[in-house]
């Protein structure tokens, strides 16, 4: 089954549609931007609680009606229970392949080349200035060849403009790991997502503030306050 987050995306968007209803439509509803509406429905942003809550008044349902039938899904347990009956040789069948999967989705943008060549796909670009949007379709990711070292990582993205100077340079590839607010550190550089604009910036929060900064003092650092549309989807690797 594809993930949940796709599985709940494409449900919001059949829904929509088959009211006849417009993104922009639903973005006004929902008070949110009409980027953050494509990327509930691509599954790239996961529809938090209240989200679908107000998703299902919108559209007349349950909200256990933007989830898979429980008795299609499978849990933990249930794949235990299939691995213990297995004799050993074809547990370890099992092992590999389970073990040859998580490696693929740790660095699920990039493949070796030759001893110091790597492909990497690019996820698309975020601005190191003004906000720039990063493309979901995979269909149109950019393929380059990065020699030297490439670390394990989630996605990789190119960045635009000199506000994170000297770090991170105007058209420098950097490669990301998947990352929420709550697992960021001050200090550390992220990917952050402001009011549907994407940003690599350094990061700091106290009681007061949240605050994303830019290391070439020409541009402004940005204040994220309690009204904007704000999430972390990485931090880079450094």
């Amino acid at each position: 089954m594809e993930n949940l987050a796709s599985y709940v995306g494409s449900r919001i968007r059949k829904l929509r549609e088959s009211r006849n209803m417009t993104p922009e439509q639903l973005a006004e509803k929902l008070s949110v931007s009409r980027v953050a509406v494509n990327r509930y429905e691509t599954g790239a942003r996961k529809a938090n609680q209240d989200i679908l809550f107000d998703l299902a008044n919108i559209f007349h349902v349950s909200i256990n009606d933007f989830f898979p039938d429980s008795t299609t899904s499978y849990d933990s347990q249930n794949l235990i229970d299939i691995y213990d009956q297995l004799l050993p040789e074809r547990q370890h069948n099992v092992y590999s392949y389970a073990s040859d999967q998580l490696k693929k989705q740790k660095n699920a943008y990039s493949s070796t080349l030759g001893e110091d060549k790597h492909i990497v796909y690019i996820y698309g670009a975020v601005s190191a200035g003004t906000g720039e949007y990063i493309p979901q379709d995979e269909t149109q990711l950019e393929k380059v060849v990065v020699t030297g070292k490439v670390p394990d990582h989630d996605f990789a993205v190119r960045v635009n403009g000199d506000s994170m100077e000297p770090v991170f340079t105007d058209q420098q590839i950097i490669f990301v790991n998947k990352a929420d607010k709550q697992e960021v550190r001050n200090n550390q550089f992220v990917i952050a997502e402001v009011n549907g604009e994407f940003f690599v910036k350094k990061f700091f929060t106290n009681d007061d503030e949240i605050k994303l900064i830019s290391l070439n003092k020409k541009y402004p650092d940005i204040i994220i306050h309690d009204y904007d549309d704000f999430i972390i989807n990485g931090v880079v690797v450094i």
